[in-house]
């Protein structure tokens, strides 16, 4: 019998090995007789140490049984296990810089919590660090071989958008639940950034600013959509009538660049620090007193040169900003107003609108949006 398994490209452990062994059962029926262990190994590329390891592994599960003198075989059950393990198992993407100092807390809290909920809910969790796009990969190899050998039945994806994946997911009847600013061809879970932006002007206006700057990183996939609309903006200028603030565009950074579709080779840190340097060395006389920061990491850039300039924070300007919630990066900064996001809720609203794809039912709404919330 000639085996239908791909060779392990990756190292030979047990946890591989059985993965694949677990995508052949699940093609065959109870009581069928597995190939050779010799067929297996030539196939598969692997030493007899590790082969019989996997193989007494799925023997003690029940997945297999063995004859001695005459092989390796199916158990009768084995089917509805493997189906019943697949359907719960989920793979996060993540195609942002999850380490090194530039790195935001977002993305550490979120695949945490993601990796909490799995285990609670006795399901394979896999985390995948980058999308490798091209013409003939449209996503990272590690990610396709997972999928085509049923280690990840469903994905969260959280990243830029990216067509050829969704259309790879799609070919491939791959549930997916995106994290994501804008329509990308799947049910998504996005921050309400309208909903930030308000909740800020308001805050500084109550505190009595009168010229509010609103900062949002560029390349963060926001900005202006296919039809014009850019609803952060639209947001924040309609904050500003309803407290009866002129609207500036010079205090808006960068205003003319952002698009939804627009990458940057800038950090959001490095873009915070760039913003305060150009707002407050080249232009003191119209700089803001207030200002809406949408993203904590651009904060924290800002705050590195406003703190060298003796800008006082609370006293000569105020700032109202993105943070995630139990993350410290702001925490130092008493005079900071926090618009906290709860990766918890994000990560929880994914999970669900996964699970209910993976049941095979429809969802109710195909957006959830995680609003701010004021940290007291």
């Amino acid at each position: 019998m000639k085996s239908k398994l791909q060779p392990v490209v990756h190292q030979t452990k047990t946890q591989a090995l059985r993965d694949q062994l677990l995508s052949l059962i699940e093609t065959m029926d109870a009581d069928a007789k597995l190939p050779t262990m010799r067929q297996l190994q030539d196939s598969l590329g692997v030493s007899p140490m590790t082969l019989n390891r996997a193989l007494s592994e799925l023997e003690a599960n029940g997945m297999v049984y063995r004859r001695q003198g005459s092989g390796t075989y199916v158990s009768p059950q084995a089917k509805q296990m493997v189906s019943s393990a697949a359907a719960n198992a989920v793979g996060l993407v993540y195609d942002r810089a999850l380490f090194g100092t530039q790195a935001s807390p977002f993305g550490s809290i979120l695949v945490d919590e993601a990796a909490r909920r799995a285990q609670v809910l006795k399901e394979r969790f896999s985390l995948f660090l980058a999308m490798r796009m091209s013409e003939n990969a449209p996503v990272h190899e590690d990610l396709s071989d997972a999928v085509l050998h049923g280690r990840v039945r469903g994905v969260l994806y959280a990243g830029a958008r990216n067509g050829a994946a969704m259309q790879w997911f799609a070919q491939h009847k791959l549930p997916v639940v995106a994290l994501s600013y804008r329509e990308c061809g799947v049910p998504r879970v996005r921050i309400n950034h309208a909903q930030l932006i308000r909740m800020g002007v308001k805050t500084l206006a109550a505190k009595g600013c009168k010229r509010i700057g609103l900062w949002i990183p560029v390349g963060n996939g926001l900005g202006r959509d296919e039809s014009g609309a850019f609803p952060e903006l639209e947001a924040f200028q309609s904050a500003l009538k309803k407290a009866d603030i002129e609207y500036s565009s010079d205090l808006v950074w960068r205003e003319k660049e952002h698009s939804s579709d627009v990458q940057s080779d800038e950090t959001n840190q490095q873009q915070g620090l760039k913003a305060a340097r150009e707002t407050f060395a080249k232009n003191k006389k119209n700089a803001p007193d207030g200002i809406v920061i949408g993203d904590d990491m651009m904060t924290l850039g800002a705050l590195s040169f406003l703190n060298k300039s003796g800008i006082r924070i609370g006293t000569d300007l105020h700032i109202a900003t993105h943070a995630n919630k139990g993350s410290d990066v702001l925490s130092s900064y008493e005079e900071l107003t926090l618009l906290e996001i709860d990766s918890a809720e994000i990560a929880r609203a994914m999970f669900e609108m996964l699970e209910t794809l993976l049941r095979g039912e429809k969802l109710t709404d195909e957006l959830v949006e995680v609003k701010p919330k004021l940290r007291n």
